[in-house]
């Protein structure tokens, strides 16, 4: 009556737990090895999008100095700073922003590598010529070798004014 309890099957065509349990653990290395990486490439597309916003709203200012039908006033020392949201200390700068960058309100620091937030001092002389500086150090060193100037800003298209310290120039 219990024979077919006594007969074992030759067809198991399964897996064995001994082999479920080396996939998982090799599973688990690889997991292990590649973490740290995958976090590096997270954090540094973060940093990359911290410099691009900051670049699209320093190339706002420098668009809007150089149009000659805005009269642009004499602005030295202000700032764009870049945290929880975008502060802009100057009022000829937001509207510069708001104009050529509607969405500036939306960004905001993605990184938190960066320690005090991402800063940009802007000058802006009578000839509409741009000065920018980048803070803090690592920021600026990061955004230094990407900074261009926009065409007509007193200088050519493809950002000769940078000195790759972190200050750009628009002349």
């Amino acid at each position: 009556m219990f024979k077919f309890l006594k007969e074992k099957k030759k067809d198991n065509k399964g897996f064995t737990l001994v082999e479920l349990v080396i996939v998982i653990a090799i599973l688990a290395i690889l997991v292990g090895l590649l973490a740290p990486q995958y976090t590096k490439y997270v954090e540094k597309s973060r940093k990359s999008a911290d410099a691009s916003n900051m670049d699209e709203m320093v190339k706002a200012v420098q668009v809007y100095a150089a149009d000659g039908t805005k009269n642009v006033p004499v602005v030295t020392n202000a700032t764009i700073v870049l945290g929880d949201s975008v502060v802009i200390s100057d009022d000829n700068l937001k509207k510069a922003v708001e104009e050529y960058c509607p969405d500036y309100a939306n960004m905001k620091k993605k990184s938190d590598k960066w320690a005090p937030n991402p800063t940009a001092t802007i000058n802006i002389t009578s000839d509409g010529a741009v000065t920018v500086t980048y803070e803090p150090k690592e920021f600026a060193e990061y955004i230094g070798g990407k900074e261009t100037n926009p065409a007509g800003a007193g200088g050519n298209a493809t950002g000769g004014g940078n000195t790759g310290t972190g200050e750009n120039t628009g002349k």
